[in-house]
């Protein structure tokens, strides 16, 4: 198959732009690892299968190279086959990717890959950033990692054991990409960014701006999936005892504040199409905190099938989605 991203180019550009001054540490993943994915199956009642999952500590340049490939091989899957001849289109994808890739390989503390299109689920983490955070913020780098990683099992916990969330987010891609005229890296990093934690702000949203009306329907779900995902992930991170990580409020503090924080990194997000919106991190969690206070097994519930997912306007209006569930036979998956 013809490449729609020249892997090489953007591998390069990436490169180019990221500043490195320390590689992958010995920290023991596995061992964090353990200790996370009981607090993630302990409130999520999702199973993860660690034993499946590869995680490791990676340099930011490993980080932007493995994103490359990923996002690579997403695109070349998902793009129709009457768009892979147009010249020098790679190319410019390449350059694009690379360029942004490399401008948040420095700020990327941890990323879950659901690998969907190459390769198996891994989870990133970034060692030097994780190490730069703990030492600005006066922390635990252990404790950091932990934190970290119980956000990212937490997506490893929605994509494995929620199969058909995976499967239906995936089958909207499917759907943005054979209909619509535009990049391809603009449709796919609006969804998929938000496993990241790329940016914040409230960016300009260059995929659903010019989408036709048709598509805007279907752009409008997968955001919502992706704003479920991500703050149900952020409402598992703030339900961890401190028992478990007993400085969790001052890295609350501190993410809260680094997501506002301003610079070229917010300029790009808000107009490259792949920012992660940070009004739609508050607003995924704030659902998951409302209805919790009104129903401790809800957040449950809400990857129990897929009518349990809450719409758009449900998001912004909990008490909605919890009368429509109130109304149907609980159903909770457990364990």
């Amino acid at each position: 198959m013809a490449e729609v991203v020249a892997r090489r180019i953007a591998i390069t550009t990436a490169k180019l732009l990221i500043q490195q001054s320390a590689g992958p540490t010995d920290r023991d993943y596995q061992r964090l690892a353990a200790t996370a994915s009981r607090v993630v199956h302990e409130l999520t009642g999702l199973e993860l299968d660690l034993g499946t999952l590869a995680i490791e500590g990676v340099d930011r340049e490993g980080w932007a190279e493995r994103n490359i490939n990923s996002y690579a091989g997403l695109i070349e899957r998902l793009t129709p086959p009457s768009r892979l001849s147009s010249i020098g289109m790679a190319e410019l994808n390449a350059v694009a990717l690379g360029a942004l890739l490399g401008g948040f390989a420095s700020k990327v503390l941890g990323q879950y890959d659901p690998a969907f299109a190459v390769g198996s689920p891994a989870v990133w983490m970034v060692d030097e950033n994780i190490n730069r955070f703990a030492a600005h913020a006066q922390l635990d780098a252990e404790e950091v990692a932990l934190w970290v990683l119980v956000h990212e099992l937490t997506h490893r916990a929605q994509f494995h054991g929620v199969p058909w969330f995976r499967e239906r987010l995936l089958e909207l891609m499917g759907q943005l990409f054979r209909a619509s005229t535009i990049s391809p890296i603009d449709l796919v990093g609006e969804v998929l960014a938000r496993l990241r934690g790329l940016g914040s702000g409230e960016p300009i949203d260059v995929a659903t701006l010019f989408l036709p009306e048709r598509l805007r329907s279907v752009a409008k779900e997968a955001t919502t999936m992706m704003t479920v995902a991500e703050g149900h992930a952020e409402w598992v991170m703030r339900q961890v005892s401190t028992e478990v990580i007993p400085h969790r409020d001052a890295f609350e503090k501190v993410i809260d504040e680094r997501r506002q924080a301003a610079g070229l990194g917010k300029i790009i997000a808000q107009f490259s199409g792949i920012a992660s919106k940070r009004r739609q991190y508050s607003v995924g969690l704030q659902f998951f905190q409302s209805i919790a206070e009104a129903d401790e097994r809800a957040p449950q519930r809400v990857f129990a099938t897929p009518d349990g997912l809450p719409t758009a306007d449900e998001l912004t209006d909990p008490a909605r989605w919890l009368r429509r569930m109130a109304k149907r036979t609980p159903s909770v998956r457990g364990a």
